[in-house]
Protein backbone atom coordinates (compact mmCIF):
# COMPACT_ATOMS: atom_id res chain seq x y z
CA UNK A 1 0.00 0.00 0.00
CA UNK A 2 1.64 3.36 -0.89
CA UNK A 3 2.29 5.74 2.04
CA UNK A 4 0.59 9.00 0.83
CA UNK A 5 1.42 12.16 2.13
CA UNK A 6 0.50 15.46 0.82
CA UNK A 7 0.71 18.89 2.64
CA UNK A 8 -2.23 21.45 2.82
CA UNK A 9 -2.58 23.80 -0.59
CA UNK A 10 -1.43 26.57 1.15
CA UNK A 11 2.12 25.50 2.10
CA UNK A 12 2.60 24.01 -1.61
CA UNK A 13 4.60 25.96 -4.42
CA UNK A 14 3.76 25.72 -8.00
CA UNK A 15 5.63 23.25 -10.44
CA UNK A 16 7.47 25.80 -12.24
CA UNK A 17 9.29 26.92 -9.01
CA UNK A 18 11.00 23.45 -8.77
CA UNK A 19 13.67 25.40 -11.45
CA UNK A 20 14.53 27.70 -8.58
CA UNK A 21 14.48 24.86 -5.91
CA UNK A 22 17.03 22.94 -7.75
CA UNK A 23 18.79 25.72 -8.82
CA UNK A 24 18.98 27.07 -5.90
CA UNK A 25 20.85 24.31 -4.59
CA UNK A 26 22.89 23.12 -7.43
CA UNK A 27 24.42 26.62 -8.42
CA UNK A 28 25.80 27.49 -5.08
CA UNK A 29 29.62 29.28 -3.80
CA UNK A 30 31.50 26.09 -4.89
CA UNK A 31 31.52 27.33 -8.26
CA UNK A 32 34.12 29.98 -7.26
CA UNK A 33 36.79 27.24 -7.08
CA UNK A 34 35.38 23.83 -9.18
CA UNK A 35 37.34 24.45 -11.90
CA UNK A 36 40.66 23.92 -10.63
CA UNK A 37 41.52 20.13 -9.90
CA UNK A 38 39.33 19.19 -12.77
CA UNK A 39 41.51 21.14 -15.31
CA UNK A 40 44.27 19.40 -13.43
CA UNK A 41 43.30 16.07 -14.49
CA UNK A 42 41.68 16.73 -18.59
CA UNK A 43 42.78 20.35 -18.87
CA UNK A 44 41.53 21.59 -22.12
CA UNK A 45 38.93 18.66 -22.35
CA UNK A 46 37.35 19.16 -18.48
CA UNK A 47 34.17 20.07 -20.39
CA UNK A 48 33.60 16.44 -21.43
CA UNK A 49 33.68 15.65 -17.67
CA UNK A 50 30.91 18.34 -16.97
CA UNK A 51 28.27 17.44 -20.00
CA UNK A 52 29.07 13.83 -18.83
CA UNK A 53 28.15 14.64 -15.41
CA UNK A 54 24.64 17.21 -15.65
CA UNK A 55 23.62 14.05 -18.20
CA UNK A 56 24.07 11.96 -15.16
CA UNK A 57 22.58 13.41 -12.72
CA UNK A 58 19.40 14.46 -15.71
CA UNK A 59 19.34 10.12 -15.63
CA UNK A 60 18.96 10.40 -11.77
CA UNK A 61 16.49 13.29 -11.58
CA UNK A 62 14.65 10.69 -13.14
CA UNK A 63 15.19 7.79 -11.02
CA UNK A 64 14.26 10.18 -7.69
CA UNK A 65 10.83 10.73 -9.50
CA UNK A 66 9.91 7.52 -10.71
CA UNK A 67 10.23 6.29 -6.67
CA UNK A 68 8.22 9.36 -5.30
CA UNK A 69 5.65 9.36 -7.88
CA UNK A 70 5.43 5.68 -7.46
CA UNK A 71 5.38 6.14 -2.98
CA UNK A 72 3.29 9.38 -3.51
CA UNK A 73 5.31 10.65 -0.43
CA UNK A 74 8.71 11.43 0.61
CA UNK A 75 12.25 9.81 1.05
CA UNK A 76 11.29 10.35 5.13
CA UNK A 77 8.25 8.23 4.89
CA UNK A 78 9.77 6.26 2.08
CA UNK A 79 12.27 5.07 4.38
CA UNK A 80 10.09 3.44 7.05
CA UNK A 81 7.51 2.54 4.44
CA UNK A 82 10.78 0.30 2.61
CA UNK A 83 12.58 -0.71 5.74
CA UNK A 84 10.82 -0.16 8.73
CA UNK A 85 10.92 1.89 12.09
CA UNK A 86 14.46 1.18 13.16
CA UNK A 87 16.56 1.01 10.02
CA UNK A 88 13.96 3.88 8.13
CA UNK A 89 15.21 6.10 11.16
CA UNK A 90 18.81 5.70 10.93
CA UNK A 91 18.56 6.55 7.75
CA UNK A 92 16.76 9.59 7.88
CA UNK A 93 19.29 10.42 11.09
CA UNK A 94 22.22 10.18 8.39
CA UNK A 95 20.20 12.42 6.04
CA UNK A 96 19.77 14.90 9.09
CA UNK A 97 23.68 15.37 9.58
CA UNK A 98 24.41 15.18 5.93
CA UNK A 99 22.44 18.68 5.96
CA UNK A 100 23.85 19.92 9.13
CA UNK A 101 27.05 19.38 7.47
CA UNK A 102 26.05 21.03 4.16
CA UNK A 103 24.64 23.94 5.91
CA UNK A 104 28.11 24.33 7.94
CA UNK A 105 30.24 24.00 5.12
CA UNK A 106 28.60 26.65 2.78
CA UNK A 107 28.43 29.18 5.83
CA UNK A 108 32.15 28.69 6.56
CA UNK A 109 32.83 28.69 3.31
CA UNK A 110 31.34 32.50 2.91
CA UNK A 111 33.23 33.38 5.81
CA UNK A 112 36.40 32.74 4.57
CA UNK A 113 35.78 34.39 1.54
CA UNK A 114 34.69 37.30 3.57
CA UNK A 115 37.46 37.32 5.89
CA UNK A 116 40.47 36.71 2.49
CA UNK A 117 39.06 39.38 0.18
CA UNK A 118 37.47 42.08 2.81
CA UNK A 119 38.09 41.71 6.34
CA UNK A 120 41.08 39.78 7.65
CA UNK A 121 40.34 40.17 11.51
CA UNK A 122 36.65 39.07 11.34
CA UNK A 123 35.94 36.59 14.29
CA UNK A 124 34.42 33.36 12.67
CA UNK A 125 32.04 33.54 15.44
CA UNK A 126 30.49 36.86 15.30
CA UNK A 127 29.53 36.79 11.36
CA UNK A 128 27.93 32.85 11.55
CA UNK A 129 26.23 34.58 14.58
CA UNK A 130 24.68 37.22 12.58
CA UNK A 131 24.08 35.15 9.54
CA UNK A 132 22.18 31.94 11.56
CA UNK A 133 20.10 34.78 13.20
CA UNK A 134 18.67 35.52 9.50
CA UNK A 135 18.40 31.88 8.32
CA UNK A 136 16.48 31.62 11.98
CA UNK A 137 14.10 34.40 10.33
CA UNK A 138 13.59 32.64 6.93
CA UNK A 139 13.28 29.26 7.66
CA UNK A 140 10.43 30.09 10.78
CA UNK A 141 8.65 31.94 7.66
CA UNK A 142 8.29 27.89 5.72
CA UNK A 143 8.90 26.55 2.67
CA UNK A 144 7.04 28.67 0.91
CA UNK A 145 9.06 32.01 2.33
CA UNK A 146 12.29 30.12 1.65
CA UNK A 147 11.42 29.70 -2.12
CA UNK A 148 10.35 33.34 -2.27
CA UNK A 149 14.28 34.19 -0.95
CA UNK A 150 15.30 31.45 -3.52
CA UNK A 151 13.74 33.36 -6.39
CA UNK A 152 14.89 36.66 -5.28
CA UNK A 153 18.82 35.65 -4.82
CA UNK A 154 18.53 34.68 -8.62
CA UNK A 155 19.59 38.13 -8.85
CA UNK A 156 23.09 36.83 -8.43
CA UNK A 157 23.15 35.55 -12.10
CA UNK A 158 23.77 39.25 -13.34
CA UNK A 159 27.01 38.87 -11.64
CA UNK A 160 28.49 36.39 -14.03
CA UNK A 161 27.77 38.79 -16.77
CA UNK A 162 31.56 39.97 -15.58
CA UNK A 163 33.02 36.94 -16.83
CA UNK A 164 33.00 38.55 -20.60
CA UNK A 165 33.96 41.65 -19.50
CA UNK A 166 37.82 40.19 -19.41
CA UNK A 167 37.74 38.65 -23.49
CA UNK A 168 40.22 41.20 -24.58
CA UNK A 169 42.70 38.88 -22.12
CA UNK A 170 41.42 35.28 -23.97
CA UNK A 171 43.99 33.10 -24.96
CA UNK A 172 41.49 30.50 -27.34
CA UNK A 173 44.50 28.61 -28.08
CA UNK A 174 44.71 27.23 -24.64
CA UNK A 175 40.67 25.34 -26.02
CA UNK A 176 43.24 23.11 -28.08
CA UNK A 177 43.64 20.35 -28.60
CA UNK A 178 40.62 18.41 -27.98
CA UNK A 179 39.94 14.81 -26.98
CA UNK A 180 43.80 15.36 -26.12
CA UNK A 181 42.90 12.92 -22.84
CA UNK A 182 41.69 9.03 -21.71
CA UNK A 183 38.35 8.36 -20.76
CA UNK A 184 39.47 7.39 -17.40
CA UNK A 185 40.96 10.75 -17.12
CA UNK A 186 37.60 12.58 -17.91
CA UNK A 187 35.63 10.06 -16.01
CA UNK A 188 37.87 10.72 -12.77
CA UNK A 189 37.52 14.82 -13.55
CA UNK A 190 33.84 13.96 -13.64
CA UNK A 191 34.02 12.94 -10.36
CA UNK A 192 35.80 16.06 -9.31
CA UNK A 193 32.36 17.54 -10.31
CA UNK A 194 29.98 15.56 -8.38
CA UNK A 195 30.05 18.35 -5.79
CA UNK A 196 29.13 21.47 -7.73
CA UNK A 197 26.20 19.53 -9.54
CA UNK A 198 24.67 18.25 -6.08
CA UNK A 199 21.75 19.57 -4.66
CA UNK A 200 19.03 18.07 -6.50
CA UNK A 201 18.68 15.87 -3.41
CA UNK A 202 16.47 18.27 -2.09
CA UNK A 203 13.64 17.51 -4.38
CA UNK A 204 13.24 13.62 -2.66
CA UNK A 205 12.12 15.82 1.27
CA UNK A 206 10.40 18.31 -1.07
CA UNK A 207 8.04 16.09 -3.11
CA UNK A 208 5.15 16.76 -1.10
CA UNK A 209 5.16 20.65 -1.02
CA UNK A 210 5.26 20.31 -4.90
CA UNK A 211 1.48 21.53 -6.18
CA UNK A 212 0.68 18.46 -9.03
CA UNK A 213 4.49 17.31 -8.94
CA UNK A 214 3.69 15.11 -12.11
CA UNK A 215 4.32 18.48 -14.09
CA UNK A 216 7.17 19.68 -12.41
CA UNK A 217 9.58 16.92 -13.58
CA UNK A 218 10.67 19.41 -17.36
CA UNK A 219 11.10 22.16 -14.72
CA UNK A 220 13.90 20.02 -12.60
CA UNK A 221 15.64 19.17 -15.83
CA UNK A 222 15.64 21.63 -17.04
CA UNK A 223 17.47 23.31 -13.78
CA UNK A 224 19.96 21.07 -14.11
CA UNK A 225 20.80 21.63 -17.53
CA UNK A 226 20.81 25.68 -17.01
CA UNK A 227 23.23 24.79 -13.89
CA UNK A 228 25.05 22.51 -16.94
CA UNK A 229 25.56 25.54 -19.30
CA UNK A 230 26.67 27.61 -16.53
CA UNK A 231 29.40 25.22 -15.16
CA UNK A 232 30.34 24.98 -18.76
CA UNK A 233 30.82 28.57 -19.26
CA UNK A 234 32.82 29.29 -15.78
CA UNK A 235 35.10 26.09 -17.12
CA UNK A 236 35.30 27.70 -20.60
CA UNK A 237 36.41 31.13 -19.07
CA UNK A 238 38.85 29.80 -16.60
CA UNK A 239 40.70 27.75 -19.28
CA UNK A 240 40.64 30.88 -21.59
CA UNK A 241 42.35 33.19 -18.91
CA UNK A 242 44.66 30.38 -17.00
CA UNK A 243 47.13 27.87 -17.95
CA UNK A 244 46.28 24.53 -15.79
CA UNK A 245 49.82 25.36 -13.94
CA UNK A 246 48.65 28.60 -12.84
CA UNK A 247 45.05 27.34 -11.68
CA UNK A 248 46.75 24.86 -9.29
CA UNK A 249 47.74 28.27 -7.57
CA UNK A 250 44.65 30.07 -7.45
CA UNK A 251 41.95 28.96 -4.45
CA UNK A 252 39.01 30.84 -6.29
CA UNK A 253 39.91 31.70 -10.17
CA UNK A 254 36.12 32.94 -10.64
CA UNK A 255 36.59 35.76 -7.96
CA UNK A 256 40.76 36.18 -9.27
CA UNK A 257 39.22 36.93 -12.65
CA UNK A 258 36.93 40.27 -11.33
CA UNK A 259 41.09 41.85 -10.46
CA UNK A 260 40.67 41.76 -14.53
CA UNK A 261 37.69 44.71 -14.24
CA UNK A 262 37.73 47.97 -13.75
CA UNK A 263 34.93 51.00 -13.84
CA UNK A 264 35.29 54.80 -12.99
CA UNK A 265 33.42 54.16 -10.07
CA UNK A 266 34.43 50.61 -8.71
CA UNK A 267 38.44 50.35 -8.14
CA UNK A 268 37.84 47.13 -6.92
CA UNK A 269 35.07 45.16 -8.26
CA UNK A 270 36.35 41.88 -6.63
CA UNK A 271 34.77 43.09 -3.37
CA UNK A 272 31.43 42.92 -4.76
CA UNK A 273 32.52 39.28 -6.39
CA UNK A 274 33.41 38.43 -2.77
CA UNK A 275 29.93 40.22 -1.05
CA UNK A 276 27.58 39.30 -3.62
CA UNK A 277 28.49 35.42 -2.47
CA UNK A 278 25.59 35.87 0.10
CA UNK A 279 23.00 35.44 -2.51
CA UNK A 280 24.30 32.15 -3.19
CA UNK A 281 24.95 30.40 0.02
CA UNK A 282 21.64 32.22 1.74
CA UNK A 283 19.30 29.52 0.17
CA UNK A 284 21.45 26.63 0.48
CA UNK A 285 21.63 26.77 4.05
CA UNK A 286 17.99 27.84 4.52
CA UNK A 287 17.09 24.82 2.31
CA UNK A 288 19.22 22.43 4.38
CA UNK A 289 18.33 23.33 7.51
CA UNK A 290 14.57 23.30 6.78
CA UNK A 291 15.25 20.16 5.32
CA UNK A 292 17.27 18.66 8.89
CA UNK A 293 14.24 20.48 10.93
CA UNK A 294 11.26 18.52 8.55
CA UNK A 295 13.05 15.13 9.14
CA UNK A 296 13.34 16.13 12.81
CA UNK A 297 9.81 16.47 12.97
CA UNK A 298 9.15 12.97 11.67
CA UNK A 299 12.03 11.12 13.64
CA UNK A 300 11.89 12.51 17.09
CA UNK A 301 8.03 13.63 17.02
CA UNK A 302 9.08 17.54 17.68
CA UNK A 303 7.65 20.55 16.34
CA UNK A 304 9.77 21.81 13.09
CA UNK A 305 10.18 25.28 15.24
CA UNK A 306 11.42 23.78 18.34
CA UNK A 307 13.56 22.06 16.86
CA UNK A 308 15.40 24.30 14.74
CA UNK A 309 17.03 26.48 17.25
CA UNK A 310 18.88 23.34 18.53
CA UNK A 311 20.03 22.43 14.80
CA UNK A 312 21.08 26.48 14.40
CA UNK A 313 23.53 26.13 17.53
CA UNK A 314 24.95 22.60 16.14
CA UNK A 315 25.82 24.45 12.76
CA UNK A 316 27.09 27.58 14.79
CA UNK A 317 29.31 25.53 16.88
CA UNK A 318 30.33 23.35 14.11
CA UNK A 319 31.77 26.86 12.36
CA UNK A 320 33.61 28.12 14.83
CA UNK A 321 35.05 25.07 15.42
CA UNK A 322 36.22 24.77 11.16
CA UNK A 323 39.52 27.11 12.19
CA UNK A 324 40.62 27.62 8.67
CA UNK A 325 41.44 26.94 5.10
CA UNK A 326 42.78 23.25 5.44
CA UNK A 327 39.98 21.94 7.86
CA UNK A 328 37.54 23.77 5.29
CA UNK A 329 38.47 21.67 2.59
CA UNK A 330 38.29 18.21 4.86
CA UNK A 331 34.76 19.39 5.04
CA UNK A 332 34.29 19.75 0.97
CA UNK A 333 36.18 16.26 1.17
CA UNK A 334 33.79 14.27 3.32
CA UNK A 335 30.84 16.32 1.71
CA UNK A 336 31.75 15.37 -2.02
CA UNK A 337 32.35 11.80 -1.42
CA UNK A 338 29.53 11.17 0.42
CA UNK A 339 27.10 13.24 -1.84
CA UNK A 340 29.16 11.12 -4.84
CA UNK A 341 27.86 7.48 -2.91
CA UNK A 342 24.42 9.13 -2.27
CA UNK A 343 23.75 10.44 -5.79
CA UNK A 344 25.23 7.40 -8.22
CA UNK A 345 24.70 4.44 -5.15
CA UNK A 346 22.25 5.09 -3.19
CA UNK A 347 19.25 6.85 -4.59
CA UNK A 348 19.97 3.79 -7.84
CA UNK A 349 19.43 1.32 -5.03
CA UNK A 350 16.18 2.88 -3.70
CA UNK A 351 15.10 2.75 -7.46
CA UNK A 352 15.74 -0.59 -8.21
CA UNK A 353 14.61 -1.34 -4.30
CA UNK A 354 11.28 0.05 -5.25
CA UNK A 355 11.27 -1.21 -8.58
CA UNK A 356 11.53 -5.16 -7.49
CA UNK A 357 8.90 -4.58 -4.68
CA UNK A 358 6.73 -3.47 -7.10
CA UNK A 359 7.71 -6.36 -9.23
CA UNK A 360 7.08 -8.56 -6.67
CA UNK A 361 3.46 -7.59 -5.09
CA UNK A 362 2.07 -7.43 -8.62
CA UNK A 363 3.06 -10.71 -8.95
CA UNK A 364 1.67 -11.80 -5.64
Amino acid sequence: MKMKSTEHLRFTISPYLVFVLILSMQFGPEYLSMSNRPIQITGQDTWISVILCGVSFQIVIWMMYRVLSHNETDLTHIHQQFFGKWVGGGLNFLFILYFLLNASFQLRFFIEIIQVWLFPDLKTWSLALVMLLLVYYIVAGGFRVIIGICMFSLVRIVTLVAMFFPAAMFHYNNLTPVFDHSLKDIIQAGKEMTFPFLGVEILLFCYTFIKSPEKSHKWAYLANITTTVFYLLIIFFSLLLFKPEQLANEIWPQLTKYKFIHFPFIERFEYIGAASQILWIIPIICLSLWTSSRICKFVFTVKQLSILPVLLILVFIAVSIIPGRSQTESVQALLSKTGFYLVYAYIPFVFIFDFVRMKVRRAV
